[in-house]
């Protein structure tokens, strides 16, 4: 009985190890423990010497102590739980250093400091004002500027008389002020704008703002606001001034980048497709869509810069689009076809690369193409639009029908010009619109064709063979330097300046 006793007292202790075992790991007796102790000896060896790294690598290596100390926890190993969780609480003060850029005793990486070169200019072509970097001149004894007096403190004018009469509709500074000076402040946006600071006046006044009748707030809105925008102004002189203008460069930079980073449609982005490209111009390239692609010879005109609206490029891109549109209308004529050429831009905020779709149809629904357009854009946006629902662009064009800064949808047909929409509501328009009214012409089923997802790369680079084909003919940028027919053409020209 004694043996049988003993047999099963080894036999349940196996099966309680067993699920040991299996529940946390290895047992820690005899050699299993032994050999469980120089392997955590060696990890903590290595982990006190691996303390290099980013913010994010010093806390992803404290969260893998800490759940290595809570699995000693759990097999009851607590000089091991209290060494894990030490060396984790020195990597977690280890990340705080570096991320406030002391880097620690450690070798701790500490954050480089990136100098870079502002632009003047913004991605909608306006100046950005930098600042002066701080008064001119040096103060006297006295804490006159120059030597000159400082001028008296005065009371903010009002401009409307005691008769209800208004007296003015400037303060006495800006008065003073030429044109010339207001219109550059207006290119620079740094005018006093209106609405941003009326906006911003009620938010400060909070429920001490009077909640009256409309035209009691509008006809007390110029007095108010003269105070507040008098109180913005003084606090923005001299070193304040150009601190938020600074500020507010190195924001515009920031943001700058990160939609240049971003782009597929921009060379130089790292998220560039450059395996749809056909070929390439001196300002705009052409390419074939990755996504909505709605029949075969589908194409793209694209400017090399960021471009948001062909109505704020220049006169070269404009150009060069006009160039890439002749030479398409040749190479699918010469396939009986006519090409559609349609540009959407929505929300200019966004700041969104601008593309030219070009689709080819057969000529006898190319002819009826003005029809349908028309007919879906005056069915399409707000029933009731402040702005001309149809603008006719086959006489002055699209750059001299619609204004810079509107959201707007422009078709045109071949070269003979076409129509433009300006949109009202941005938030429901929809940007694949002008393509589901193509497929609703071409009997393409548009949710199949619109909510279709990227075709492989193999039918990518096959489209893209097969239009090269196709355009070769027909490719002007063959004439450029470089090209293969650069030669030829220099010999054309310099003969025909000779005659």
């Amino acid at each position: 009985r004694a043996q049988e006793h003993a047999a099963r007292n080894k036999m349940e202790s196996d099966a309680a190890s067993e699920r040991r075992a299996f529940l946390y790991g290895s047992s820690g007796g005899g050699k299993g423990g032994d050999a469980e102790k120089a392997q955590a000896a060696e990890s903590s060896n290595n982990t006190a010497m691996k303390v290099e790294g980013t913010k994010e690598e010093l806390v992803a290596k404290a969260n893998k102590l800490a759940a290595k100390a809570m699995r000693a926890k759990l097999k009851r190993k607590m000089d091991k739980y209290n060494m894990l969780m030490e060396q984790a609480e020195a990597l977690r003060e280890q990340a705080a250093q570096v991320a406030a850029g002391g880097g620690g005793g450690g070798g701790g990486r500490r954050r480089e400091e990136e100098t870079v070169a502002l632009s003047q200019f913004d991605l909608q072509g306006r100046m950005i004002e930098l600042g002066a970097g701080g008064a001119k001149g040096k103060a006297n004894k006295g804490g006159w500027q120059d030597g000159a007096p400082p001028k008296k403190k005065r009371k903010p004018e009002n401009k409307i008389g005691t008769d209800g009469k208004r007296d003015g509709y400037f303060d006495a500074d800006l008065e003073k002020t030429d044109l010339k000076t207001l219109v550059q402040q207006e290119r620079m946006g740094t005018a006093n704008d209106f609405n941003a600071n009326w906006a911003k006046h009620v938010m400060r006044q909070g429920a001490k703002f009077e909640t009256g009748d409309t035209d009691e707030q509008f006809d007390m809105a110029d007095v108010s606001m003269q105070a507040y925008e008098s109180s913005q102004n003084k606090a923005r002189k001299g070193k304040q001034r150009d601190e938020i203008l600074r500020k507010k460069a190195v924001s515009a930079h920031n943001r700058m980048e990160k939609i240049l980073a971003n782009c597929y449609y921009c060379m130089d982005s790292p998220k560039h497709l450059g395996h749809l490209v056909v070929s390439v111009g001196v300002k705009c390239y052409l390419a074939i869509p990755s996504i909505h692609h709605v029949t075969n010879g589908h194409c793209l005109i694209i400017p090399r810069e960021h471009i948001i609206a062909t109505t704020q490029a220049d006169e070269d891109v404009q150009e060069e689009i006009m160039y890439f549109r002749k030479f398409l209308v040749k190479m699918f004529a010469a396939q009986k076809q006519g090409c559609v050429f349609q540009e959407i831009v929505i929300n200019l905020e966004k700041q969104r690369h601008t593309v030219i779709d070009c689709v080819p149809m057969p000529k006898d629904l190319f002819l009826d193409a003005p029809i349908f357009f028309k007919k879906a854009i005056l069915e399409s946006d707000e029933q009731w639009s402040v702005n001309k629902k149809l603008v006719d662009t086959r006489e002055k064009g699209l750059w001299r029908s619609i204004p810079k800064n509107f959201p707007f949808f422009s078709v045109e047909f071949g070269t003979g010009g076409g129509f433009a929409h300006v949109i009202e509501d941005r938030d429901t328009f929809n940007p694949a619109w002008g393509k589901s009214v193509l497929c609703g012409m071409l009997g393409e089923p548009a949710q199949v064709v619109l909510r279709a997802k990227r075709a492989p790369l193999h039918v990518e680079r096959s489209r893209v063979e097969q239009f090269k084909k196709m355009w070769h003919r027909f490719d002007w940028t063959r004439r450029l330097k470089g090209g293969d027919l650069h030669a030829k053409f220099q010999q054309k020209s310099k003969s025909a300046t000779a005659t």
